[in-house]
Parts: structure tokens; C-alpha cells; sequence
């Protein structure tokens, strides 16, 4: 209370009170702090307010369901390069010893048409007098897609195949099974980050189709029998999670948790030699180039689709040289490798690059039922696939940032944004993946009031 008593006197310019709380008898010394008072209660203020808007992912344990039985049919649907794989192979196996009948269905390159494999669904429900429900694996094809290279085998197969299931009208939930997409705590190496990308996909289908969605589970390397279980319980619903892992110490589910103020905490960070910031010639990412160049970048490297052509480019370049900075403007396709990397070769030795802010990419909006896997591509593109290319050309480069700018539409999903949610969610998985390899990353998922 006498804190904020003293605070209030502080905006009131409360002479008389502020000389009762510091003991001050000259009001001249008094006034002569009051500007540095009055700063330092601003900053608080604000740290105070923009920690109010920090959450994170939490991943909590839940009782395992491992009574839960499974009835009915159960279909698994399969990539044709994963039949024989081992965790392929351990599902079906495990489900059959679980009670559920298992059918598989392997689906391959063609199945990428909607069409082609709604009609197989059709088949094949319709040969089955009781449908439990479908789990699809597909997500396990982390190879690229013919013809859209952006986007994984898996994330076009699962995109393609919740089309489908909407389309066939199968009575059935879906469920989508990944390995190593997600990690559960420092314990626990996430391996496979391309397969987050149906982790956000999966869950704007839940919005836009909850009557059809069954959930997300995500799988262990190595699936024994009590993993197998725990698996069933999932499927079974007995606990009534639809984001879930599998691990050999239990089943978690995910949480979205306020952090805590100091919570991430680490030493002050000062923008030095040259910084990279894709999109930088858009709103987002001039004003990351102003506030690097205030905070001490000698380099800046601003890259865009159109470059030195974008709007407002060369009018961005003069503010910033006006700064003292030197400013490079470079045309680039941030998913184009070839072209990423003729950008780094670029660097001069005199200021190495010391960090990256990746502010490229493209929000397209279209529910899932009209999104062709071309429209997918698009914006998985520059989002997800440009910072894939930075991070395997930086390799294990030293920096003192690696930060992407996702959305909280990979965190809990958005209606009419599978595509913008899958490719957030990749970035954040991309993000701890370099942390968990001792490398600078940070994810920044802004909300729709940033």
C-alpha cells in the first residue's frame, strides 16, 4: 500500500507527499528527481503490462487410461514408404490386442487428389458394418512433397485426408499420430519438427470440423506395450484430451499457461555487427530495422520478395542511414536456399552477422474444405520453409539471435487458418529444436491485439 501511495504521488507530482515518504526537506532536490522517478515507474509499468500478455505451452500429466478398450473397426491409414516401419507396424498390432479390428489403408503419391481418396474412404467404410474410429500415420512422411517441396509427404497427405474424411462424410473422428513432433520438457528431444506442422493443421480442423475431429496424439520413438496402452486409452476417450503425448513415463497433455514474469529471463541483449531481418521492408519488419539500428546495429540486411522495389524501401533505407547505419536492401526468396545463402556470402567480414529476425511470410485465410495444397505451399513457403533454409545455412553459427515471429494461430488454432497455423507451429518446433541444440532462438507468437 505505501507503494502504491508513493507511486500515486509520483504521477500527481505530489511534492508535499513524496517529501513525507523520502524524508526530503529541499523541494528543488525533490523536483530534480522527479523527471527520473516519474521514467522509472513508466518502465515498470510497462514491463508490468507486456508481462501480462506472456503465455507458453506447458505439457501436464494426466492418469494413464491404460483399462480403456477400443471397439469396432479401427482405420489406419499409412504412407506407402512407412508400411513396414516398426512404430507402423507396433500400432496395428497394438490396437488389434486392444480389442479394436484393425483395416489399413495405405495411401501414396495419388491420394493427394480430394477427390480420389474420398472415393477410396467410401470403399472402404463401406465394407466395414462398425466404424470406431480412423488414425491416420501419414504425418510420419517427413520427405518433401512432389511438387509442392515446401510442404512435407505427411502435412499434404494429412491436409489432403481431412479434406477427404470431411467430404466422404465417414462416421468416425479422426486422429492424428506424429513422432517427436512435440517435447514435453527438457527431458524429452523433439525430432520431429516438419510433423508439427499437422500439429497446427490438426488443430483448425478441430475448429472448423469438431464433429469429424478426434485429436492429436503424439508417439515415442520406441512404442512398448504399456506405450500401446496408453495409446488405446487415448483413442478410447477415457480421459477426454484431444492434444496428448505418449511417453514411456506417462501421457501428457497440453496447456497454455501465463508465464511467469521472470521466467525466460536471460542477459540483456544489445544489436551489434550486421542483422538480418526478412520481410524487412514490411511494416513488421521496418520497424525491427529502426529498433535494431536505435539499439546499436552497425549492418542492417533488409530482404523482400521485391527488394529494393518493395513500397517504401527506399524511403526505409534513407531513415535508416540517417540513423548511422549502414543498410543493405536485398530481393530474396527466403525459401529458395540458393538465393538465402548468396545473402549470407554477402555479409562483410568488417561487421559478421550476429543476428536474424525472421519476419517473412504470408497470411492467406481459407477454410479447410477450399484450400488446395498449392494454397498450403504458399504460405508454409516463406513462413515455415524460409527459416528451415536460415537454420541449416547458419548451421551451428554463434548468434546472439535467432528470432521468428509466428502467431497464435499455431499455438490453439484459428478458424479458417490451417495453413498459417501449420506453418507457425513448424516455427515454434524449429525454435525449440535450436534451443535444445545449445543454439539462440526465440518464438515470438503474436495475438491478434499485438
Amino acid at each position: 500500500e505505501v507503494d502504491a501511495r508513493f507511486w500515486q504521488a509520483v504521477e500527481r507530482e505530489d511534492l508535499e507527499s513524496l517529501a513525507k515518504e523520502l524524508d526530503f526537506d529541499d523541494e528543488a532536490s525533490l523536483r530534480a528527481v522527479l523527471p527520473a522517478l516519474s521514467a522509472y515507474h513508466r518502465s515498470s509499468r510497462d514491463r508490468s503490462t507486456i508481462d501480462g500478455w506472456r503465455y507458453r505451452v506447458s505439457w501436464k500429466p494426466v492418469p494413464d487410461v491404460v483399462e480403456g478398450s477400443l471397439s469396432g473397426s479401427w482405420l489406419v491409414v499409412v504412407p506407402a514408404s512407412r508400411v513396414e516401419d516398426e512404430l507402423v507396424v507396433g500400432v496395428a498390432a497394438g490396437l488389434e490386442r486392444h480389442g479394436a479390428g484393425v483395416v489399413s489403408l495405405v495411401v501414396g503419391e495419388r491420394d493427394l487428389d480430394v477427390k480420389v481418396l474420398a472415393g477410396r474412404l467410401r470403399e472402404v467404410v463401406a465394407d466395414l458394418p462398425e466404424l470406431g474410429g480412423v488414425l491416420s500415420l501419414v504425418a510420419l512422411e517427413e520427405e518433401p512433397c512432389p511438387g509442392y517441396p515446401a510442404l512435407s509427404g505427411g502435412s499434404a497427405l494429412s491436409l489432403t485426408l481431412a479434406r477427404a474424411v470431411v467430404e466422404a462424410e465417414v462416421p468416425a473422428r479422426l486422429w492424428c499420430g506424429t513422432r517427436g513432433a512435440v517435447s514435453v520438457g527438457r527431458w524429452d528431444a523433439l525430432a520431429g519438427a516438419v510433423q508439427s506442422q499437422v500439429w497446427g493443421l490438426g488443430r483448425v480442423v478441430g475448429l472448423e470440423h469438431s464433429a469429424v475431429w478426434g485429436g492429436l496424439v503424439d508417439l515415442p520413438g520406441v512404442l512398448d506395450e504399456r506405450g500401446v496402452a496408453r495409446l488405446a486409452g487415448v483413442l478410447a476417450g477415457g480421459d477426454g484430451e484431444d492434444q496428448v503425448a505418449v511417453r514411456g513415463s506417462g501421457v501428457f497433455a497440453r496447456r497454455v499457461v501465463r508465464a511467469d514474469s521472470g521466467e525466460g529471463a536471460e542477459r540483456p541483449w544489445r544489436a551489434r555487427g550486421t542483422v538480418l531481418v526478412t520481410g524487412g521492408t514490411g511494416a513488421l519488419g521496418g520497424r525491427v530495422a529502426r529498433w535494431v539500428v536505435r539499439g546499436g546495429a552497425e549492418h542492417v540486411v533488409l530482404t523482400s520478395r521485391r527488394g529494393a522495389g518493395a513500397p517504401g524501401a527506399a524511403e526505409l533505407r534513407e531513415e535508416l542511414e540517417a540513423l548511422g547505419a549502414r543498410v543493405t536492401v536485398a530481393a530474396c526468396d527466403v525459401a529458395d536456399r540458393a538465393q538465402v545463402a548468396a545473402v549470407l556470402d554477402a555479409v562483410p567480414e568488417e561487421f559478421p552477422l550476429r543476428a536474424v529476425f525472421h519476419a517473412a511470410g504470408v497470411e492467406q485465410a481459407a477454410e479447410l474444405r477450399g484450400m488446395s495444397l498449392a494454397d498450403a505451399a504458399a504460405v508454409v513457403s516463406g513462413k515455415a520453409a524460409g527459416a528451415v533454409c536460415l537454420d541449416e545455412l547458419l548451421g551451428d553459427r554463434e548468434l546472439d539471435a535467432f528470432v521468428v515471429f509466428s502467431s497464435i494461430a499455431g499455438v490453439w488454432g484459428s478458424g479458417g487458418q490451417a495453413a498459417y497455423g501449420a506453418a507457425n507451429a513448424h516455427l515454434d518446433a524449429l525454435v525449440e529444436d535450436r534451443r535444445a541444440r545449445g543454439l539462440a532462438g526465440t518464438a515470438v507468437a503474436w495475438g491478434p491485439w499485438a
